[in-house]
């Protein structure tokens, strides 16, 4: 089964990573807004055994001029196992394909006893640095993160260094544990973390 290896850091702001990224060669690759939803059983046995099922559904913000053409703005459906140890980076089996019809797949997922428990936005700013994907995160109530993604931790271990991280300790925890967290921190059973939403109810910072 394919694997995922990545890691991830908080941070305050993205301008010092920015600068570190043009600074060492990064390609800016564009910026999307990611909507995400979960899917899981009522008694959320896939979040308790740190796994997790996907519909990410994707449009673009800002494209580089002179970048690559149109992407695949298809949904996309994807499957994540539970992470293996690694002090460095997070391990985990995945499994992803293209929806041309991303309802459907939910209304099938939920007459399988896989109800909607969490959509989760981010904004999303893609860079390439040698054989690294370095991804600026922002989310509502959770704030920015840095995610590093490789084939091996030797890359992302490089990489971390370059962007002046190496004294920033990797988040081992994954966003959709996050957001319910703070979530229930906030006080209410909210199931929806995007930025219109947070925006309205005046949740939109770093819990």
């Amino acid at each position: 089964m394919p694997q995922e290896i990545e890691a991830k850091y908080k941070v305050d702001s993205f301008a010092r990573v920015r600068r570190r990224l043009r600074e060492a060669g990064g390609v800016y690759l564009g910026t999307v807004l990611q909507t995400d939803l979960y899917h899981d059983t009522p008694g959320r046995r896939l979040l308790g055994s740190d796994c997790g099922v996907r519909i990410r559904r994707t449009r673009c913000l800002h494209r580089p001029p002179g970048g690559a053409g149109r992407r695949d703005t298809r949904a996309l459906l994807t499957y994540k196992g539970p992470a293996q140890p690694d002090r460095r980076a997070k391990i985990r089996n995945e499994v992803q394909t293209r929806l041309d019809d991303a309802a459907a797949v939910s209304a099938v997922f939920e007459a399988l006893g896989l109800e909607p428990t969490l959509t989760l936005q981010k904004r999303r700013a893609t860079w390439r640095l040698g054989r690294c994907l370095v991804e600026l995160d922002e989310l509502p109530v959770l704030g920015r993160f840095v995610e590093i993604e490789s084939s091996g931790t030797e890359h992302i271990e490089s990489a971390r260094g370059k962007l002046g991280l190496s004294e920033t300790p990797p988040i081992t925890d994954h966003y959709v544990r996050m957001a319910m967290r703070a979530c229930k921190r906030l006080g209410g059973g909210c199931r929806e973390l995007t930025f219109s939403n947070c925006n309205a109810c005046g949740r939109n910072g770093s819990a």
